[in-house]
């Protein structure tokens, strides 16, 4: 097995959702075309990241950065009907709309500055680090993170992300502790008229032991080689895992 320096939420999600797919990610690398979705996404982080330091307008950052997306990624897996031309549409509106623009006025006022903060969490029980980059860190000191969605998330979606506990154990154990235990998601949708919430949601210092006993039974299984296939979850269609057509899809 190819030598794993680091994990990150990413990848313990990936695992949890399915072995077989980190397997063919992280020790195959079998490069397949990017998930429209992933780049809208990349290129809206990016896009507010350069609205948020620079004071860029919003419209003129997408652009630019929908350019950039697509220069990094020149295989993408466009559905039926869809173009390069049509998904740039789809961040033009984020853009403009004015509950975007609102949420993220509040969010300029409440900012100092810290962008895509690196954060590293030391597992008991596990050899390497897990490594993240949170979006933002307000004047407050509550980390946070600009999401892109099919439809608004519900409250239940937020408070049930794992994210935000990777993140807040990780400062914590930095010795910073000014979040309070609190994590916001940034959140927009994609719809035809985008709407923008920002959630906030708590967690305890107790979780985290649950999370490094969850950290560390996955690499106890990546340690020993064991990449079990999912084939009951959401991810396991041709829509939503880019590697379907090396597994499943060879049999269909």
């Amino acid at each position: 097995m190819a030598a794993i320096q680091h994990l990150s939420y990413s990848s313990v999600s990936t695992y949890l959702l399915c072995g077989h797919a980190w397997y063919l990610r992280y020790v195959e690398r079998v490069q397949v075309p990017t998930a429209p979705a992933l780049v809208v996404g990349s290129a809206w982080h990016d896009a507010v990241e350069e609205h948020l330091r620079n004071g860029t307008d919003l419209g003129a950052a997408w652009a630019q950065a929908w350019r950039a997306q697509l220069e990094r990624n020149p295989e993408v897996a466009w559905e039926v009907g869809e173009t390069a031309e049509t998904t740039a549409t789809v961040g033009e509106r984020m853009a403009a709309a004015k509950p975007v623009t609102n949420m993220l006025a509040e969010v300029r006022a409440n900012f100092d500055g810290v962008l895509e903060r690196r954060v590293e969490l030391h597992v008991p029980g596990v050899p390497i680090p897990v490594v993240g980059y949170i979006d933002i860190v307000t004047k407050d000191g509550i980390p946070g993170d600009f999401k892109t969605a099919a439809r608004m998330w519900s409250d239940g979606k937020a408070e049930d992300s794992l994210q935000p506990l990777f993140y807040l154990a990780a400062l914590n154990q930095a010795g910073e502790h000014g979040h309070g235990w609190r994590f916001r998601h940034y959140v927009v949708t994609k719809a035809v008229k985008p709407t923008a919430k920002t959630f906030e949601v708590e967690h305890t210092p107790g979780q985290v032991f649950w999370l490094f006993e969850m950290i560390e039974s996955v690499w106890r299984a990546i340690d020993a080689q064991v990449y079990p296939r999912n084939p009951s979850t959401w991810k396991c269609s041709p829509r939503y895992c880019e590697y379907y057509p090396l597994c499943r899809g060879r049999y269909g």
